[in-house]
């Protein structure tokens, strides 16, 4: 090896050197770069989670919603009836309003007061300008002729109820009624309508474990159909001597419906609505009215069809003397 050969061979490890170095020195960089760029990123999270701190800080708060108010209400439904409109009032006010269009006029009227126990309120009420109730307490159902009133099917009609006062306590043997005081400065009152529905679209109340027994019945009865316990709501028939002049009684112990037929003329359409003992009383002296001419001691088919009863009904006959 000459002298130009070993300077051609220390350069070239000279060079190979210094590459390698600048690598490393390369790599170093490299790695500062990258730490003060994650320094940096990670200080702009923070002013910007700071920020939103701030913000969030100096923003109003908006409290959680409170639970909705259930809206008061009559029962949907009440002695046959569903629940056609309602209003509600509260004292110091004294008067509410409805309007409503019927589909039949077989309705019931609801009022209902609040003003605390033992205490209640006098109403007047009107039914499309006629006075329906002069003066009367609040609370409980009410039928009536809406025809007399001007309520026709189809047509808008309009009630409004008018609180009067405060029953006041009769005071010991006074004469007469006892005294109207003034209205209390709180409490509500309701008004509502209801028409009646098909007892085969009437929700009934839960069955008691226990059902009422039927009272004695009043005199002897010269005929008597009672339903069967295996078939409640069965059909019953039989044919038996025409007693005369006589009281028609028909009782139930559940709620449903029963219809007495006499020779196939119907002379009863009962219903009933609660699990108490439930009566309709008919005294058909002039059964004629039925387009039936019926004499003593005459055989006639007595039918009882009955819907919906799941207890025991009684239809007597009772002779008038």
């Amino acid at each position: 090896m000459n002298l130009t050969d070993l300077s051609e061979v220390l350069r070239d490890r000279a060079e190979l050197a210094d590459s390698s170095h600048e690598a490393r020195m390369a790599g170093v960089r490299a790695r500062v770069t990258a730490v003060r760029r994650r320094r940096a990123v990670a200080g702009a999270a923070f002013v910007v989670l700071a920020l939103v701190g701030v913000v969030y800080a100096l923003l109003p708060r908006l409290d959680q919603p409170e639970p909705a108010v259930q809206p008061r209400s009559l029962p949907e439904y009440q002695y046959g009836t569903r629940l056609l409109t309602q209003a509600w009032g509260d004292l110091p006010s004294t008067s509410v309003t409805v309007r409503f269009v019927p589909k039949s006029l077989d309705l019931m009227l609801f009022s209902k007061c609040d003003i605390g126990s033992n205490e209640q309120l006098l109403i007047s009420t009107t039914v499309n300008g006629h006075p329906f109730v002069d003066r009367n307490s609040c609370g409980g159902a009410t039928g009536t002729d809406w025809g007399a009133l001007g309520v026709v099917p189809g047509q808008p009609s309009v009630i409004t109820l008018t609180i009067n006062g405060k029953l006041g306590s009769d005071s010991g043997n006074a004469p007469g009624p006892p005294p109207v005081l003034p209205s209390p400065e709180s409490g509500s009152f309701a008004l509502g309508v209801g028409e009646a529905v098909p007892v085969s679209e009437y929700p009934f109340p839960p069955r008691p474990q226990t059902l009422e027994t039927f009272p004695p019945s009043l005199g002897e009865p010269a005929i008597e159909v009672r339903s069967d316990a295996a078939d409640p709501a069965g059909r019953r028939e039989i044919t038996a001597a025409w007693p005369g002049d006589n009281e028609l009684q028909a009782e139930m112990n559940t709620p449903g419906r029963v219809r007495i037929l006499v020779n196939d003329v119907e002379v009863v359409d009962y219903s009933h609505w609660t699990y108490a003992v439930g009566s309709v009383h008919v005294l058909p002296r002039d059964w004629t009215g039925h387009g039936l001419q019926l004499t003593e001691g005459q055989q006639v088919k007595i039918t009882v069809i009955p819907e919906r009863t799941t207890g025991e009904w009684r239809v007597t006959l009772t002779p008038r003397r």
